[in-house]
């Protein structure tokens, strides 16, 4: 017996205005990233060449409101996510788009803080040859790599809600990218971003400035403040 689509629909659980934003934000990031998808997969997997590391950073040539769009898009798609997982879609209204765009602004803050941060310490580093590596370059790098966690995040969270995953595999999914993130980070740090001497401290101060709070903080920002864990 074949089943209408719009019942398959229904059963999934959202409304319109979701389903639409999803749709949006994957389009939109396809398009962009589409063109450059061989050297996305290419920068990425050269986080985890562990053998044969490289000693310099690798990513798509976008333009620079390319990367602006693609950083808004990669925010909006960890909101989509967190509300795929957090939020009741079957209500009616925008409710939910609400939440979308207060969650996406919060994103977008706390990314681009953390970008002007890398910004104005790798400069200083830059400066005193402490490292090698243009801040910019670095900063390309890292929007890659959020740019590529996001996408695939945004498209397991379509599969959840079309093929009516459980919903504790995209929280299992989110941070799984999320630690092969950070791990692809931290050793294009020690391998390319300080590949000049550097002593072990010096090393261990920038990776909890960077890394390890960041990630201490969202963990309290989910569990006290939004309850997602």
């Amino acid at each position: 017996m074949c089943i209408p689509i719009i019942d398959l629909v229904n059963f999934c659980g959202f409304n319109d205005w979701f389903l639409l934003a999803m749709i949006v934000t994957l389009l939109l990031m396809l398009i962009i990233m589409g063109p450059y998808r061989y050297e996305y997969a290419e920068s990425f997997m050269s986080m985890f060449r562990f053998r044969s590391p490289d000693g310099d950073v690798s990513f798509p040539l976008l333009s620079t409101v390319e990367n602006i769009f693609i950083y808004l898009l990669s925010c909006i798609s960890i909101a989509l996510a967190v509300a795929v997982y957090s939020q009741d879609l079957m209500e009616e209204g925008t409710s939910s788009i609400h939440f979308l765009l207060w969650y996406s602004s919060m994103m977008v803050s706390f990314f681009l803080l953390k970008l002007v941060c890398y910004t104005i310490v790798n400069k200083i580093l830059y400066k005193r040859q402490v490292i090698t590596l243009k801040p910019a370059r670095w900063n390309c790098f890292f929007v890659m790599t959020f740019s590529v966690c996001a996408l695939l995040i945004l498209m397991f969270s379509i599969l959840v809600i079309f093929l009516n995953i459980h919903l504790f595999a995209l929280f299992v999914f989110a941070y799984l990218m999320r630690i092969l993130n950070i791990t692809g980070r931290i050793f294009k740090m020690k391998t390319a971003l300080f590949k000049n001497s550097c002593s072990n401290l010096g090393f261990i101060l920038y990776l909890c400035a960077f890394e390890i709070a960041p990630v201490v903080l969202e963990f309290i920002i989910s569990s006290t403040i939004l309850g997602l864990i």
